[in-house]
């Protein structure tokens, strides 16, 4: 039995946490040290993304820091050890722009040279990612962000790090894929890692208004701000179909038998053994 005070993923609108702790609320936030005993987070946005939720809270805390000239805005909690890992990084990116074509890539470069970047990334969103939908989005990181996949397992397989919250922007997407694989390292049923999935949906529902905004934005459909019911399977398929097996494919990306294990240990009340 997974322990559910060691572990939480940031999921927008859960209980078990805030979604992005830069823009909760202070009792969010001071809940993640006093409730949840939080040791280290694990931050799975763009760098982009951040500026964004940094810009909004920077705005928030101006009225203060105009009162009072000795506070001192902090995005970041004291006393956690944060951990920003990108998975849509340069490797996924080169993976998109190769699929591009010639003149959409000399539009989209024209407009990132003019500043333009949100129309840059609608570009790249309409041509490259909406045609695979949010399963191919999960292929092409599970492809092309192993570095990056590992690294978090890496953090995941160290003991001391523990209680650990992640979390993306949605909570669904990158979020849901680490999930993902933490649960098939421990074998838990597909049926089972597809229910959890999908509970995200729900739980999405308050901002699902501004979500939809942001994806049109980027040039996506409204389809991207759901949970697939088949994405579970179709992700497993792929990775099984690509290396063989789930753990042919954390072998490929270094995560050999014995990190996989170290997971398990810190998960599991009792742990149990690679069959």
């Amino acid at each position: 039995m997974a322990s559910s005070l060691r572990l939480f993923s940031g999921k927008v609108g859960s209980s078990e946490g805030p979604g992005q702790p830069d823009s909760a609320s202070p009792e969010d936030r001071a809940a993640l040290i006093s409730k949840y005993r939080i040791k280290t987070i694990i931050d799975l946005r763009t760098e982009h993304a951040q500026q964004g939720k940094e810009y909004d809270a920077e705005v928030r805390q101006l009225a203060v820091d105009l009162q009072s000239k000795d506070s001192v805005s902090s995005m970041k909690i004291p006393n956690i050890q944060y951990y920003e890992i990108n998975l849509n990084g340069s490797a996924y990116e080169r993976t998109l722009l190769k699929r591009m074509k010639y003149l959409s890539l000399a539009k989209l470069i024209s407009l990132m040279a003019l500043g333009r970047r949100t129309q840059a990334i609608s570009v790249l969103g309409k041509e490259v990612i909406q045609p695979g939908g949010l399963v191919g989005q999960a292929k092409d990181t599970i492809d092309s962000s192993g570095i990056e996949l590992k690294r978090i397992l890496e953090i995941l397989s160290n003991a001391g790090n523990y209680p650990i919250y992640f979390h993306c922007t949605q909570g669904k997407d990158r979020t849901g894929l680490v999930a993902l694989l933490l649960m098939v390292i421990l074998n838990i049923p597909l049926d089972v890692i597809a229910v959890d999935y999908m509970a995200s949906e729900g739980e999405l529902l308050p901002e699902r208004g501004v979500r939809i905004q942001e994806l049109r934005a980027m040039g996506l459909s409204d389809d991207f701000a759901n949970c697939p019911p088949n994405w579970v399977a179709d992700v497993n398929h792929h990775i099984t179909c690509s290396y063989g097996s789930s753990n042919g494919y954390f072998d490929c990306i270094g995560v050999g038998r014995d990190l996989r294990q170290k997971i398990k240990s810190n998960l599991l009340e009792t742990s149990i053994d690679e069959t």
